[in-house]
């Protein structure tokens, strides 16, 4: 099986976390005014996507909301502790192997897969947590033999991939085994992830406060020193003006992020 070069190319966007569901996201649109906002006279053929995983995570999570609901008995209370119990819970099942984490991990992968039948050029934009379950599927497929023969790109499942956002970083997330990326082997090309990370976003340095990031490398780390790694990893901080969590929402209409999928895709 291989991508056929002359076929429209595909973003696939992979939102982070989230309240509310699925019918209340929309970053696939963000994305596509984003990078017609930036292409000028390059006439790009491609569409976006957007893979929802909200639904699965708050299906996980509802019994706890239930048992918040008969605890608490403010409306106003009961409404601030759904929240933060979906917030926080998004995070701790992205931390674990459990049955929840791998239907979401399952379900990008069948994704990226039906486009990959379909002989699409695929390309990942994941944001915040979504970056958490994007590298573990591209991990996965690089492990699988079938894919990614790293003399020829058109058996590659996913083309490349850039992230925002990203907790990645952190070490609750590089303590469950997520220290490196995987191995393609001997070959010409190279995998591309870009990160972009604001340097005042909290998400991105652990940090409350949102101080900001000096001497900081995200991506980089999980760069080895071999020559049969085949990953071009780079990180790209940027200053989207804005500060604390609004800098953590403000990548998808930062022009910095905008040229760097064109440049990814061109």
């Amino acid at each position: 099986m291989a991508v056929d070069p002359s076929k429209k190319s595909i973003i696939l966007v992979v939102h982070g976390v989230q309240i509310g569901d699925n019918s209340d996201l929309n970053q696939d649109e963000e994305i596509k005014n984003l990078i017609k906002s930036r292409q000028g006279d390059r006439q790009m053929d491609f569409d976006v996507d957007l893979y929802k995983y909200e639904n699965l995570s708050d299906d996980a999570l509802d019994p706890l909301k239930k048992l918040t609901s008969l605890i608490i008995s403010s409306p106003v209370g009961n409404a601030v502790a759904s929240s933060v119990i979906e917030l926080a819970g998004d995070v701790i099942i992205s931390l674990s192997d459990n049955s929840t984490a791998n239907k979401i991990r399952q379900g990008l992968k069948n994704k990226i897969l039906e486009y990959y039948q379909n002989q699409q050029p695929l390309y990942i934009v994941a944001h915040s947590l979504g970056t958490v379950y994007a590298f573990d599927v591209v991990n996965e497929l690089i492990s699988d033999n079938e894919f990614y023969d790293r003399d020829d790109p058109l058996t590659w499942p996913v083309q490349g991939m850039v992230t925002m956002g990203s907790p990645l970083g952190l070490a609750m997330f590089r303590n469950t085994g997520r220290n490196d990326a995987h191995n393609l082997g001997g070959g010409s090309y190279s995998f591309s992830w870009r990160n972009y990370y604001d340097v005042s976003d909290p998400v991105v340095s652990g940090n409350i406060f949102g101080e900001h990031i000096t001497d900081f490398q995200i991506a980089e780390d999980f760069q080895k020193d071999a020559a049969d790694q085949g990953w071009f990893i780079k990180d790209f901080p940027v200053s989207t003006g804005k500060s604390w969590l609004l800098a953590h929402t403000a990548y998808w209409e930062d022009d910095a992020v905008g040229d760097g999928i064109i440049s990814m895709m061109v």
